[in-house]
């Protein structure tokens, strides 16, 4: 058991080590990341610290309600969590909405390795299996899209989820 929270908090902060330029700001995020998804982010934060929940957005011609925007992730809870968390720092920086995009790679990779666990696989092969695709491009290269992460950080627990219903005993 000590080893699968081992392999699990290898899980966790792999993806922080792996993208080190990145989590200790030695580079910055580019394309949309500050434009498109941290300015709603910004945004909402702002209006919620001075105590007022935002639901419109007057940016975008006439305006657009913030909840249909799927930028701003309104009703997804971690957002919220953010957002408290921020509140509780006093800020929300381009960097820490950064991490919370990371974070979305840690939660894929911990439900990729309960799954492959779960179809009776070894522990050092599912997690060399779930670190070789946490270091792909692929799920790297769309860091710049938070809202496409946190998206793709969930199918892993869809299957796991699918795989616990199929079990006859329960």
């Amino acid at each position: 058991m000590a080893n699968n929270k081992l392999n699990i908090l290898i899980l966790i902060i792999a993806p922080f080590i792996y993208l080190f330029p990145h989590t200790f700001q030695f580079i910055e995020m580019g394309n949309d990341f500050e434009l498109l998804y941290f300015s709603y982010k910004k945004y909402i934060f702002e209006f919620l610290r001075v105590g007022h929940l935002p639901l419109w957005s007057p940016s975008e011609s006439l305006g657009f309600s913030l909840i249909f925007n799927p930028f701003a992730q309104y009703f997804y809870p971690l957002s919220w969590i953010l957002y408290g968390l921020c509140y509780l720092v006093g800020d929300l920086s381009k960097h820490t909405y950064l991490l919370y995009t990371i974070f979305g790679i840690s939660i894929y990779n911990v439900g990729q390795y309960f799954w492959l666990r779960k179809l009776n696989f070894d522990k050092k092969y599912c997690l060399i299996a779930t670190l070789i695709v946490c270091f792909g491009l692929k799920l790297t290269e769309i860091l710049r899209f938070p809202n496409a992460i946190h998206a793709f950080a969930w199918f892993p627990w869809i299957l796991y989820a699918m795989t616990l219903t199929l079990e006859k005993k329960k």
